[in-house]
This record gives structure tokens, C-alpha cells and sequence, in this order.
């Protein structure tokens, strides 16, 4: 395979692509773990209900982690119907 103009931008775009992954993932994690920092042990227990001490249910704020990933998927899935439109025109 010879290099050509083409393949240095497929090669340029699957770099970026790759920085951008592993950079958005290192974001992700550390939004996970610093999101339980303020929530102790003693937080969580106060905030579950047991019940037969098999299930747990737990009630409280909703974590930073949770909130950016929310915000993830809303904007992805407004991408994706904007980009597919034609295909879910029928259905109304």
C-alpha cells in the first residue's frame, strides 16, 4: 500500500479519534470516583431500604458522573435521530 493524501487523513482522523477516546475515558473515570467522594459509608446506609436483606434500594442525590452521562446520551441520541431522520419519517 502506498502512501497517499487519502490515507494520511484516515490515518490523522483514527489519531485524533484515538486521543479524544482515551482522554473522554480518563474524564469518565475520574468523574466516577471523585462523585463518591462526598458520599460516606454512613450516607448510604441512611439513605437504603432493605428489603428481606436480600434487595437494596438506595435514595439520594444524583452524582456528577451520572449527570455528565446523562447529558452524553441525550445529545448522542438527538445527533443520531437528526442524522437518520429519513429513516423514522414514516413512522409519523
Amino acid at each position: 500500500m502506498s502512501f497517499t493524501p487519502a490515507y494520511g487523513s484516515f490515518i490523522q482522523f483514527y489519531a485524533w479519534f484515538t486521543v479524544v477516546l482515551i482522554l473522554s475515558l480518563m474524564i469518565g473515570i475520574w468523574l466516577a470516583v471523585k462523585s463518591g467522594d462526598k458520599y460516606t459509608v454512613e450516607d448510604a446506609s441512611s439513605h437504603a431500604e432493605e428489603f428481606g436483606g436480600i434487595i437494596s434500594e438506595s435514595h439520594g442525590n444524583l452524582t456528577t458522573f451520572l449527570i455528565v452521562t446523562y447529558v452524553i446520551i441525550l445529545v448522542w441520541t438527538c445527533v443520531y435521530f437528526w442524522v437518520h431522520w429519513d429513516e423514522f419519517v414514516h413512522l409519523f
